[in-house]
Parts: C-alpha cells; structure tokens; sequence
C-alpha cells in the first residue's frame, strides 16, 4: 500500500510545476470576465496570453457554461470546470486523475514557491472611469476600439489600463463561458471574487474583451466542435490533503 502511495505522491509534482501558470490563469480568467453574456452558446477554442511573455499561452475550451477546459502550453495539468465545480486534471503512473481545486489550492499555497489561489488574488472590483481613445486595434484578427479604463482592485488601489474591446459574437459567447462557467467554479474554489460589479459594468455596455492591459490578450478563437471526451473527468476526484497525511504519516 505505502509503495502505491508513494508513487501517487509523486504525480503531484507536475501539478505543482503547473501552479504558477494556473495562478495567471486564474487571475486572467478574472480579468477577462470583465465582458457581457450573450444568449447563445456554441462550441469553441480561444488561445489567451496572460501578462508575462515567458509564461506558456492559455487555450480554453468551451462546449456550455458547466463543461468548460482551460490548459497552459506544455503543462503536463489542465483545469476542468463541470457543473460548477473546478478540478485539477493530472498524469499520475500513466493514467490522468482529477483532483478537487479546493484541495489543490491548498497544496499549491504549501508551496514557499507558489502563491496560493484564494482570497490574497488581486482582481478588478470596480470601474470609475471608462473612455474611448478614438483609436482601433486588430487583436486575433478581429477589430476593437481602444478604451482607457480606470479601476480599483480588491485590494482598493486605483489603477488605470488600456483595453480593446469589441462587440464581436463570438468572443461574447467565449467570454460568457470563461464567466459563468471557468471563473465562477475557480471562485467557488478558491475563494477568489469580487469582481462581479466591474463585470455588470461592461455587460450592461455590451463589450468584450479583446486585450486588457498585459493581464489577458486573445491570441486566436474559433467555433469548431469539440468532441465530449475533452470536458471528460478521467475518474473520481482523489482528496489531496487526506492522501499526503497518509504518505507523511499523519
């Protein structure tokens, strides 16, 4: 028994290498909700970049808001939100097994070199100004105006960003996803929100985000069909925490 403990243990260390990527994810994805919902939704793939320039590209896959995939170029996890809850996906000895965000949260913030996911992530809470530069930008191919935007983030520093933001359908139905059914479930399990009322804001001015800042740049999109294995749980959602105390011993 110890020996099949010790070699499940070890298939933590991909996911532990995937934290700092998952934490940008998450922050990204809670940037990007800063769009509207559209009342229609299609399959799709969207490719995201997330700030810092050596970090891997984001694709995000979405078939409805409860069955949603977001995954870092090659990195060995991805992330599934399904009904509502988020879970980590991982190769352990050859087979992928999903774990509990809740529970990888908490293991990733045991790491002195990985920020823990949760209420300590600094995200949009509020717009206070919301302006137009007169000025276009082409971001994946798709025209947006550029918009100087003030806000204040959770932690209640004002801060001001440029943005491209387009009424494109298409990226209102990806973002719709990205909000209702990725951000809400990572929220859920991390303890990150708060940026439901900067969110409300563009809804209601019915934009979506092409680039914000250097937080989040859409890289490409399309409306192909993706098959029900890739939103798929590989099996039982496995406890971390319960499993390292029986590893350590405690």
């Amino acid at each position: 028994m110890k020996t099949v403990e010790r070699a499940d243990i070890t298939g933590i260390a991909p996911i532990m290498t995937a934290g700092k990527p998952m934490k940008r994810l998450v922050r990204s994805a809670l940037f990007a909700a800063l769009i509207p919902a559209s009342p229609l939704m299609a399959d799709g793939t969207a490719v995201f970049a997330t700030g810092n320039t050596d970090a891997p590209l984001m694709t995000f896959y979405w078939q409805d808001r409860d069955h949603t995939r977001l995954e870092a170029d090659g990195q060995p996890a991805h992330v599934l939100a399904i009904d509502g809850k988020a879970y980590g996906v991982v190769e352990m000895n050859g087979r992928a097994v999903a774990m509990n965000l809740e529970s990888l949260s908490a293991i990733l913030g045991a790491s002195g070199d990985v920020q823990r996911l949760g209420p300590n992530t600094v995200v949009p809470t509020h717009i206070t100004a919301f302006e137009t530069t007169g000025q276009t930008e082409v971001v994946a191919g798709i025209e947006g105006e550029v918009y100087q935007v003030s806000w204040e983030d959770s932690n209640g520093q004002a801060r001001m960003d440029e943005a491209v933001l387009s009424r494109n359908p298409l990226v209102g139905e990806m973002q719709r996803a990205l909000i209702q059914g990725m951000t809400q479930a990572m929220a859920r399990s991390t303890g990150v929100s708060g940026q439901e009322a900067a969110s409300h804001e563009l809804e209601r001015r019915g934009l979506a985000v092409l680039r914000f800042a250097d937080d989040f740049r859409l890289e490409s999109i399309n409306d192909a069909d993706l098959s029900e294995a890739t939103f798929a749980l590989p099996r039982a959602p496995v406890d971390l925490q319960r499993l390292l105390k029986g590893v350590m011993g405690g």
